[in-house]
């Protein structure tokens, strides 16, 4: 893990961690009930604060050879759960509808037919959500127009951009309507399968279920690929027509979301580690778990979220985590060791 200070930090800050433990634990006269409950609360503190800080580091770093700054979007694009739909359309956008109003053509004409247009038509053809981001970032009407015919030809397929084909180990040059084909097999693959899946075919052994979460999750990158592509054409667009950094790179939805969770599992986890309301830090990060597991929950029915270690079936390390922070919320682990102690004082006063 990469971050802004030394690794002779973290390890003091280690050794101090496993210092006040044990002191605690003689102070305590030796339970081993505040050993182990102590133990709990400062390991997920450790693990909350430095995901946390690791998150923050990658975007104070930002794209390099080796990493990139975090982010949520492949998280929320692929889940299903219960919240998944809602926080996919709210934070990211229902994948049919951008791709109907960013990547579809508005009339049938053929690729060849579309070169030979003059750059007025190429650019009346352009999709108009795009066509009017673009005439609003692009300052010069000139190459407004030039931008937005260079992105027609390529949603009508005259011209081709690099794209990701699956079982394809180098990217192959694609049109739009090549790619639209493709996203059309995969959605009736998707009702065939859901089909022969609800219809009981093959539940002795799940084998249906499996292909059915396959085919989705094909779909999904497919989709997610297109509209990624087409995001960052709009961008180099933007950007060669002269347009602001801000405005060829807008905020999405989501990025908000990003930087709540980074400072917030940050602050979670310095909360625990230094036992300073320690209840209210443990109901907030058992709610971000909870949040994250009905976002994507390891049910057998849907795909497992990405990056998944081994084969969670219900329960997996979110959800054990959450309730090991509800178990920690209902002790006074942080007076015990922490500063919950010194905030309690004024009120132990009359005992």
């Amino acid at each position: 893990m990469d971050l802004p200070f030394p690794q002779q930090v973290v390890y003091a800050a280690l050794v101090g961690v496993v210092i006040s433990l044990f002191v605690a634990f003689a102070t305590n006269k030796w339970q081993l009930r505040v050993l182990f409950l102590l133990a709990l609360r400062l390991a997920i503190g450790w693990h909350f604060l430095f995901e946390g800080l690791h998150k923050i580091h990658s975007h104070a770093t930002g794209v390099t050879d080796s990493s990139k700054p975090f982010t949520s979007e492949p998280y929320f694009t692929a889940a299903e759960g219960p919240i998944g739909g809602y926080m996919r359309k709210t934070l990211v956008g229902d994948p049919e509808a951008r791709i109907a109003a960013r990547v579809t053509p508005k009339g049938d004409v053929k690729p060849a037919d579309f070169k030979k247009l003059p750059q007025a038509d190429q650019a009346g053809h352009c999709p108009d959500a795009v066509a009017k981001e673009l005439d609003a970032a692009i300052p010069d009407p000139g190459k407004a127009e030039a931008a937005k015919a260079a992105y027609a030809r390529w949603v009508y397929g005259a011209d081709a951009r690099d794209a990701k084909v699956k079982f394809v180990e180098q990217e192959v040059p694609l049109g739009v309507p090549a790619r639209l084909g493709i996203i059309a097999v995969l959605k009736t693959q998707v009702d065939e399968l859901s089909a022969r899946d609800a219809a009981g075919l093959g539940n002795g052994y799940g084998y249906e279920q499996k292909r059915v979460q396959g085919a989705k999750a094909d779909l999904r990158a497919a989709e997610n690929d297109l509209l990624a592509d087409a995001d960052k054409f709009i961008g180099t667009l933007k950007a060669a027509g002269g347009a602001s950094p801000e405005a060829a790179a807008p905020a999405k939805p989501y990025e908000f979301l990003d930087k709540v969770t980074m400072y917030t599992i940050t602050g979670v986890g310095a909360c625990l580690l230094l036992g300073l309301f320690t209840p209210v830090a443990c109901l907030v990060g058992a709610g971000f778990l909870l949040m994250t597991y009905l976002s994507h929950p390891t049910v057998p029915w849907l795909p497992l979220p990405p990056g998944t270690e081994g084969n969670p079936l219900f329960v997996n390390k979110n959800i054990i985590e959450m309730l090991a922070l509800l178990v920690v919320a209902v002790h006074p682990t942080g007076r015990w060791l922490g500063l919950d102690a010194l905030l309690s004082l004024p009120f132990r006063r009359g005992r």
